[in-house]
């Protein structure tokens, strides 16, 4: 016998209590494993019964008492913290690819994350609470350093969130952290095998829930019957290569290549020549970082004309292709670095001046957990009378807020919520990429589909 937090079935207002009970913990495991979220419908379901919730305006978010909540300036005087004003640390973790081939990553989403902990901080607090955040390392998707280090987070720096990347890493931290009733916040990793997970919510749009309709939309604009794809050989990469085959069935065109690769590969002559050979009119990627400027220089060098489509796009992966860029198209969250929303332009405003550089959609989707998304839940907790620090209470105010259809603010320009199944609705787009490292968005991605302006 163990002492294990379970949530109660009793639920007040704002948050699921919770309460100690001793318990098999073999029982506890088997249900964990199982998980007790299942999916109401995965993300590709959705899509074809007509897409997620609609999206709400920034205005109507800030009309919501919760959403008016998130002020964080009202915590620098204290807040809703202790009688005497002061604050407490909550500690919070982050796996990403700090090294290996997909350390762009690790290093945008660590500096839009670590800008939001130091504006928390130096606000005063969210609600009573400080954050301290400790990155940790999955060496760029590598599961076993992803698993070693979670463990550390959790077991010797006692994370309450963790922030993780990349399908594969996640997925396999994601029983750690119901164990230790810890709340998982994804804002990278794109596989549907992030969909349906306990305690696990995803702020990236995830393939399967934007690539059936990019395929559709692009084969119907291009008149492409045969289509090629190249695509990581990674639980991502696998699963954005079905969701490719799910567009094609919808659109009535015919996958005539599939070609996996290994993460971080700089050579592609084999694969092109392959897919060059089937005589494709359209070819999809369903890799990420670098290796999507190689893949689209090398197959503009080996004479394949045909458009190229995608859902990512980097600063890093446009220099590497450069010219041959040009008129690439990918369907990504829809952040602008030169919104004239308030909050987003604060944010790409102070991006630019602490690092550098213009900030793109990964580095906001860690600041919009970081800023947003944990003060809110803080927030729930405390007028519960719930300790955010304690194990399972994040998880279980994170339950609650979908439930309720809560609407999170963003540096988007428009708030998010949550479904169900961990996925996210919130502001997507089509962009072109032009042949100087800039993208231009073209159409809107709502309820499901590809919306053109003024259509």
């Amino acid at each position: 016998m163990s002492t294990t937090w379970v949530r109660s079935a009793q639920r007040s207002h704002r948050s699921i209590s919770l309460v100690k009970r001793g318990v098999d913990t073999s029982v506890v495991s088997r249900k964990r494993a199982a998980g007790t979220r299942p999916p109401p419908a995965g993300p590709e379901q959705r899509v074809a019964a007509g897409g997620p919730m609609k999206r709400t305006s920034r205005a109507r978010a800030r009309l919501a008492a919760a959403g008016a909540a998130l002020a964080l300036t009202a915590t620098a005087c204290g807040g809703s913290g202790g009688a005497g004003g002061g604050t407490e640390t909550l500690n919070m973790g982050a796996l990403f690819a700090m090294t290996g081939e997909g350390s762009f990553y690790g290093d945008v989403m660590s500096k839009g994350s670590q800008l939001a902990v130091d504006q928390v901080n130096s606000g005063g607090g969210a609600h009573g609470y400080t954050f301290e955040l400790q990155v940790e390392d999955h060496r760029s998707g590598q599961v076993d350093a992803a698993v070693s280090a979670a463990r550390k987070l959790l077991n010797v720096d006692g994370a309450t969130v963790l922030l993780s990347s990349f399908t594969a890493p996640t997925v396999a931290v994601q029983p750690l952290a119901v164990d230790q009733g810890v709340l998982l916040l994804n804002g990278g990793g794109v596989g549907s095998d992030l969909v349906g997970k306990e305690n696990l919510y995803n702020n990236r749009m995830l393939g399967a829930q934007l690539l059936p309709a990019m395929v559709s939309w692009s084969a119907e604009r291009h008149n492409a019957q045969r289509v090629a794809t190249i695509f990581w050989n990674d639980a991502a990469g696998r699963s954005d290569n079905e969701a490719v085959k799910q567009g094609c069935q919808q659109a009535g065109c015919q996958v005539v290549a599939e070609e996996p690769h290994a993460i971080g590969t700089t050579d592609y002559s084999a694969q092109l020549a392959r897919i060059r050979s089937a005589n494709p009119d359209m070819l999809v990627i369903g890799s990420y970082g670098n290796d999507v400027g190689y893949i689209i220089q090398q197959a503009r060098r080996v004479g394949l004309t045909v458009p190229i489509i995608g859902n990512e796009w980097t600063p890093d992966a446009a220099k590497i292709a450069g010219q041959a860029m040009e008129g690439y198209t990918a369907i990504i969250d829809r952040f602008d670095p030169a919104t004239s929303d308030p909050e987003g332009k604060a944010f790409a405003q102070e991006y630019e001046r602490r690092y550098g550089e213009e900030p793109e959609f990964y580095a906001a989707n860690y600041y919009d957990l970081t800023r947003f998304v944990l003060p809110a839940l803080i927030k729930m907790a405390g007028d519960a009378g719930e300790d955010p620090t304690e194990p399972g209470v994040l998880a279980a105010e994170m339950a609650t807020a979908v439930e309720q259809g809560h609407e999170f603010d963003t540096v988007y320009g428009e708030s998010m919520t949550f479904n169900q199944d961990g996925t996210v609705v919130k502001p997507a787009a089509v962009f072109e990429a032009d042949g100087q490292g800039q993208i231009t968005p073209i159409a809107t991605f709502e309820d499901g589909r590809i919306v053109m302006p003024g259509g």
